[in-house]
């Protein structure tokens, strides 16, 4: 699974800096809004900006946690060695199983925040 993970970053690499930018848009857009807001109708762009922020931090936090992950342990690495590498890969692992989680779980609040933003929104 993690060697699949790491593919998938190393191919989507390219979208750091973007993130970086759509997290930094959105952030900002959110402060923005949070404190210059008057009134119900000023606060439009308030969960597209939240949901922007979500993804685009997911998608960084993705890439540079799972670009370079340890090789599996060669036959020729002592015990110690391969225990250790063993452990590294491990750690992706759980890494990885949580990152899967959190996908989801930003998928759903994702789902409720755009249905409730267009149910408000959409007339």
């Amino acid at each position: 699974m993690i060697d699949k993970l790491q593919k998938v970053a190393q191919a989507i690499q390219i979208l750091r800096l973007p993130s970086i930018a759509v997290g930094i848009i959105g952030l900002v857009s959110t402060v923005i809004i949070i404190f210059n807001s008057s009134s119900h109708e000023d606060d439009l762009f308030l969960i597209p900006s939240i949901v922007a922020l979500l993804w685009a931090m997911s998608t960084y936090f993705f890439i540079v946690t799972f670009r370079l992950i340890p090789e599996k342990p060669s036959k020729s690495l002592k015990s110690i060695a391969k225990l250790k590498q063993n452990i590294s890969r491990g750690w992706y692992w759980f890494i990885g199983i949580i990152f899967l989680g959190t996908t989801l779980a930003a998928m759903a609040l994702s789902y409720r925040m755009v249905s409730i933003w267009l149910k408000d929104y959409s007339g």
